[in-house]
């Protein structure tokens, strides 16, 4: 039930951003860049273990679900969760967009993460999670995280 209502969200948040105003068309390559340019000061912030670094990249009002939990809004539920994620051990943290799309100013980001996280024997394995961000262009001309889901890759094929 979850996962249904979670679907319901996530799919009625492009309905709501394209019934505003429309916004001026932005050049796809140069958002790539400035996203790309985004998700390194994220990682970058991460790998040092810091927290203010990543929340400041969030929107006010941004939401994140993290895997088999409930959307979490604002900078608090941000640093919490992700406080836990980086002092359980995660590290080495890497961001690859597999696709881009921009609709005015948003952008819908699918990709893959990956890290090395500490296994049972506490040494560092590798791990991944699929994610999707919903961007969001600030009035300041800056691209915030404003929707944040990631799960872990399927072990098994559709």
């Amino acid at each position: 039930m979850r996962r249904i209502a979670m679907l319901f969200t996530l799919l009625a948040l492009p309905s709501v951003a394209l019934s505003q105003a429309p916004a001026a068309p932005h050049d796809p390559a140069a958002v790539r860049k400035a996203i790309d340019a985004r998700n390194a000061e994220w990682t970058t912030a991460a790998n040092k273990g810091d927290l203010k670094g990543i929340v400041k990249i969030y929107d006010a009002g941004a939401t994140i679900i993290p895997p088999e939990s409930e959307p979490m809004t604002g900078a608090a539920n941000i640093e919490k969760v992700f406080g836990g994620l980086l002092g359980a051990g995660v590290k080495n943290l890497k961001f690859k967009t597999t696709s881009l799309d921009v609709n005015g100013n948003y952008a819908y980001e699918l990709g893959l993460a990956t890290y090395d996280a500490p296994g049972k024997d506490g040494k560092l394995v590798p791990g991944s999670d699929k994610y999707l961000v919903i961007w969001k262009l600030g009035s300041d001309n800056i691209w915030y995280y404003h929707l944040d889901a990631w799960w872990a890759p399927s072990s098994h094929a559709h």
